[in-house]
């Protein structure tokens, strides 16, 4: 039974990554909310400080104004008034400035209509004592001062003003306490989630670490298994290599015994036969010229016979080759198998190759055969050229044909034993083999390079 395997990741390692997913989450929202908080509290304290120099200011300006007054009455200068005149356009800004810093506290606004309620009372006796000493001068100011209406009012407007100080102390007092409990639980919460996250991470460590090695201990294992079989392949390619080598060499040695006893024995016999033949047509000729005429008939199969024994004799072992060298071989085989296929042919050859080592004249010779069989079964060609030349690496040979051309799945098929066949023996010479389009993309070029041994 064939067992399934899951490539999905595990359940636990996907719930680890949420849970510490949510955990940051929770405190980087959790950090922003403390930061907002931070940013009330200071703004609170910036309001409270704020709210104080406004009632500061007020006051000041209050006794300023007061002050410039008695330097008023006593030196009758118009020049003492700048102040209060001032002052009464500026507590107007800083009333609503503080009106609305006070907006969201009842008692604190209700603290400063009291505080305007004064101040306005202390303009009306500002205003009074001036318009009294311009009528009466420092007579009818003694008779105000006698009514003290000025000082107590003052009075409780210095009281309002540290009341409403000391409330807005109090508000700040309790906004930060409440902000550092709200801080304190969210820094409990945070070294709690903390402590969570630093154990999820300890566990995705622990995780990481063990499949670390446990793919350490597969990706040895792959590498062991993989050296094994590079060295098991290595050896096999190399037996095959001395193995294809070998069967070459056994083929064409059988093809050349063949070829031997095919020409000496079938040869002889075919010749006597045919001598046979003639000696008995000369001498039915006169008595029995029918049986003469058979006779002849029955010479001219046998010499079709003879010619086809020596084709077969050609194509197992071209007797050329031994006698004549490469070029000459190439040369009359193209003129022959061309000639049948009605298909026109160019030869390149620089040169004969007489002393070309004899392994290497058989396999070139082979790759000639077989290429210029196939343009004729399959390249629907009307031309084929071959060349062979030397080079300063080695030997370069071409059979180009200006046919249809090759199909790129053809080369890598099972069954084109043809060309694994070229391949192979330029392979086994060390050399290298191609099958590629022609010239402008038209017909197929094969080429075969063998070099020189070094």
């Amino acid at each position: 039974m064939k067992k399934n395997t899951s490539t999905s990741i595990p359940l636990y390692i996907t719930f680890l990554f949420v849970t510490c997913l949510v955990i940051l989450t929770g405190n980087a929202y959790n950090a922003y909310k403390n930061l907002e908080k931070l940013k009330t509290n200071n703004d609170w304290v910036e309001h409270t400080w704020s709210v104080k120099d406004k009632l500061k200011d007020i006051n000041l300006l209050i006794m300023d104004s007061e002050s410039s007054l008695r330097g008023y009455f006593m030196s009758g200068n118009e020049i003492y008034l700048r102040p209060w005149d001032i002052a009464k356009s500026k507590l107007e800004d800083d009333f609503k400035e503080l009106e609305k810093l006070l907006r969201n506290n009842p008692s604190q606004i209700k603290n400063l209509s009291e505080l305007r309620k004064l101040y306005d009372s202390k303009a009306r006796v500002f205003e009074h004592g001036i318009s009294s000493y311009r009528e009466f001068g420092l007579t009818g100011i003694i008779e105000l001062s006698k009514v003290g209406e000025g000082r107590e009012v003052m009075d409780e407007i210095r009281l309002l003003d540290i009341i409403m100080e000391k409330e807005e102390n109090e508000a700040l007092v309790a906004r930060r306490t409440n902000f550092y409990n709200e801080y304190k639980d969210a820094l409990f919460f945070g070294t709690a989630t903390n402590s969570i996250a630093l154990l999820v991470l300890i566990l995705f460590y622990r995780l990481i670490y063990r499949s670390f090695h446990k793919q350490r201990g597969i990706e040895n294992a792959l590498k062991i298994a993989n050296d094994n079989l590079e060295s098991t392949v290595l050896k096999r390619t190399e037996q095959l290599s001395v193995l294809s080598h070998h069967l070459l060499n056994v083929s064409e040695n059988e093809k050349a015994k063949l070829a031997r006893e095919l020409h000496d024995e079938m040869g002889s016999n075919l010749t006597a036969i045919s001598m046979d033949i003639s000696v008995v047509t000369e001498k039915l000729k006169d008595k029995e010229p029918e049986l003469a005429k058979q006779l002849q008939r029955t010479k001219r199969a046998l010499l079709d016979t003879v010619d086809l024994k020596r084709r077969i004799i050609e194509d197992l072992r071209p007797s050329m080759l031994d006698n004549l060298g490469l070029s000459a071989s190439i040369q009359h085989y193209c003129e022959e198998a061309t000639a049948i296929a009605g298909l026109s042919y160019v030869t390149d050859i620089t040169e004969d190759f007489d002393t070309l080592d004899p392994s290497w004249s058989i396999a070139l010779f082979r790759i000639t055969q077989e290429s210029v069989n196939n343009v004729i079964k399959y390249a629907q060609a009307t031309e084929v050229k071959i060349s062979l030349k030397r080079t300063d690496k080695g030997l370069w040979l071409q059979i180009l044909d200006n046919g249809i051309g090759i199909q790129k799945d053809a080369i890598t098929k099972p069954k084109a034993h043809g060309i694994l066949g070229m391949r192979e023996r330029a392979l086994l010479l060390g050399g290298s083999f191609s099958v590629k389009p022609g010239e402008k993309n038209q017909g197929t070029s094969i080429e075969a390079f063998i070099p020189f041994p070094t």
